[in-house]
């Protein structure tokens, strides 16, 4: 039953990862354009260096909290411990996107003052 719980554990957790990456990588866009109209290729390579840290960030935080799993003998531990897992990931992901949007912000009024 591990096995089966380190398998679904890592398939939702990369599909998760991958696919909210790829939604503030594609709305990012405009929103670091936004803040950095004069040179666009300096905001596309911001937005790319934020998603390649968020996969490698994330993707190590997954496969680092596998150690850690518990014992899991029947379905109803298995969903237990896949949820506890992914809504620490979830809240992880939503609090990394808040800082680099307060980051950007900072940045952004202070190329603005200059």
């Amino acid at each position: 039953m591990d096995i089966l719980t380190y398998i679904v554990y890592l398939i939702i957790s990369g599909i998760t990862i991958v696919y909210v990456g790829n939604e503030c990588y594609q709305n990012g866009k405009i929103y670091i354009a936004n803040f950095f109209p004069n040179d666009l290729n300096f905001a596309n390579g911001i937005n790319k260096v934020l998603r390649t840290a968020y996969y490698v960030l994330n993707l190590g935080i997954v496969v680092f909290t596998l150690n850690s799993l518990n014992n899991i003998v029947n379905i109803q531990e298995l969903i237990e411990e896949i949820t506890g897992r992914l809504s620490f990931v979830l809240l992880l992901i939503a609090f990394l996107h808040g800082i680099n949007l307060i980051t950007i912000y900072i940045y952004h009024k202070h190329f603005k003052n200059k």
